[in-house]
């Protein structure tokens, strides 16, 4: 299969070196040339021009930045220079709606589209064990799977472009939940006298605890192994301990208030990821 990559940045380059080493044919461009050097050299064909690329390739991939670039160089050249049947994969992390605004595109030139954002590093890109999430048409889904299989190692098929690009940007938010909440409680502890690498380890102990609550989340079991209402009441001691220590704690804040809700509609003894069910449709 003869791949086109467009956007080599970081996680293009690392794709496409990836797909040379596995026997894949890797043209690619990018809108500074001087960026797809490392990919020629290892062997992929550069295009200046990305209309004569689409044209030239079985199926495309986009690794840009945001909706803006994606709605000039995704919506507003590949698809329109795809052909009927081609494969277009959308890697950009872009908003549900620029997704499917994407999809809806590529259906009206009977293009086989598929959102499709990545988790995983340039590391995980180049190995080729990305995590992966689909969405789009079965279709279009079962004409990438080998495409996809060379480029991930764990690939969920979502069914939607929306629903790819929320799953995305859930997943990242949580990476940024947890970076600043680390660096929160790291400023407390600090303020504290707390030895770094105790606090470090202490810390990323809790954060593989609350992984083990994976299977109440799916069945949703709220039987109580640590109650809501213990947990409020140890955020109330952790908030007058930041109070003294005058280090500000606004994600604890916000968790406190949370939480107090929670305790007041009643979920006191339910185990404390209760309150994350609170914010699920019913």
């Amino acid at each position: 299969m003869h791949v086109g990559i467009a956007g080599t940045g970081k996680m293009g380059s690392a794709i496409g070196q990836n797909l040379l080493d596995r026997g894949y044919r890797v043209s690619a461009w990018n809108i500074d040339p001087a960026m797809m050097d490392a990919l020629v050299a290892s062997g992929a064909t550069p295009f200046d021009d990305l209309e004569s690329l689409v044209a030239s390739v079985d199926a495309m991939i986009a690794m840009l930045w945001d909706d803006e670039v994606a709605r000039e160089i995704s919506l507003g050249r590949i698809i329109p220079a795809a052909r009927e049947g081609q494969l277009v994969i959308e890697s950009t992390t872009l908003s549900p709606q620029m997704y499917e605004a994407l999809a809806e595109a590529a259906a009206q030139r009977a293009v086989q589209f598929l959102a499709c954002p990545v988790i995983g590093s340039v590391d995980g890109a180049r190995a080729g064990t990305l995590t992966l999430y689909p969405g789009g048409r079965t279709e279009a889904f079962e004409h990438a799977r080998e495409l996809l299989n060379a480029i991930g190692s764990s690939i969920s098929y979502t069914g939607s472009p929306a629903a790819s690009g929320h799953l995305k940007l859930a997943s990242n938010c949580v990476l940024a939940v947890l970076a600043d909440s680390l660096g929160e409680l790291l400023g407390i502890l600090g303020r504290a006298g707390v030895d770094r690498a105790l606090a470090v380890n202490t810390l990323v102990y809790m954060l593989e605890r609350v992984a083990t609550k994976r299977e109440q989340l799916l069945a949703r079991d709220t039987r109580p192994r640590f109650s809501a209402g213990a947990l409020l009441k140890d955020l109330r001691l952790a908030l007058a301990a930041r109070q003294d220590l005058h280090v500000d704690a606004p994600l604890m804040e916000c968790a406190l208030l949370e939480f107090e809700k929670a305790v007041e509609t009643g979920l006191s003894n339910e185990d404390y990821i209760a309150v994350s069910l609170t914010y699920e449709p019913t």
